[in-house]
């Protein structure tokens, strides 16, 4: 009898185990799967009563400055909202820099003086803080001018920049 040969019977075992490898991968199917995806963004349009594009304006007219005291001189603040759908689900907020005595309030050109926003002349809305709402029930949005309890507020015009952000829910 002759004496077996190790060599022989790791070549016979790498063989063996090959074919039982590419037999495995010949019963291997490939699918190519194809995918295609539009993402739409849909938008609603915010303007000025100037029309679209146009900025929106608050215009407080003529005040008392001993008269200012965050109630009086409630002010609509005039915008459109045209959206592409039909009734969608919003949410608004103001954005901007806070008065330095309240940061909930829009902070204006004067130290002393901010600008509360209200909805529907119920409901204060802090500067930043979202209000949901359906398009069908657009909310009256108003613009309060509010003093600073620790100075007085000198004449003259006063400014105040933000912005009105409105976003699906």
């Amino acid at each position: 009898m002759k004496p077996k040969n190790p060599i022989r019977k790791v070549i016979s075992g790498l063989i063996a185990g090959s074919c039982l490898l590419v037999s495995g991968l010949s019963f291997a199917e490939v699918f190519t799967i194809q995918v295609k995806v539009t993402v739409v963004e849909k938008t609603c349009d915010v303007y000025g009563n100037g029309g679209e594009g146009q900025p929106i304006s608050v215009d407080f007219g003529d005040m008392i400055i001993k008269q200012i005291d965050g109630t009086k001189y409630e002010t609509e603040i005039p915008y459109t909202l045209k959206c592409e759908d039909a009734d969608p689900k919003l949410k608004l907020k103001f954005s901007g820099s806070g008065a330095p005595f309240d940061s909930t309030l829009l902070g204006t050109r004067g130290d002393n003086l901010g600008i509360k926003f209200r909805v529907n002349k119920t409901k204060t809305l802090a500067l930043n803080e979202w209000h949901n709402f359906k398009l069908s029930s657009k909310p009256t949005l108003t613009a309060i001018p509010v003093p600073s309890d620790i100075g007085g507020i000198r004449g003259g015009d006063f400014a105040a920049s933000g912005t009105l952000n409105v976003e699906y829910q």
